[in-house]
């Protein structure tokens, strides 16, 4: 999934906490933020810090992959630029 913007990047890990079946609050306990915390980066993620958004990661135990514009990707398609 080709992400280029940052509430494409909220949507993608909103889907995969929820996914997961996890709530807000259950990641927030995991690496010890608050629940509004997570609420505020699925909502606006334009504010959030960097060091938060690796703690939601690592509490659903995801990874950020970076790639050049245009590239392809593993799913074969190409994105537009949203920015």
């Amino acid at each position: 999934m080709g992400v280029t913007s940052p509430a494409a990047l909220a949507n993608a890990i909103r889907e995969q906490r929820k996914l997961g079946q996890n709530t807000q609050r259950e990641i927030a306990d995991l690496v010890g933020i608050k629940q509004t915390t997570v609420s505020d980066f699925e909502l606006k993620p334009e504010s959030t810090k960097l060091e938060t958004l690796f703690k939601i990661l690592a509490a659903l135990d995801l990874e950020l992959h970076v790639s050049k514009r245009g590239a392809e990707l593993t799913d074969g398609s190409n994105k537009k630029r949203e920015w």
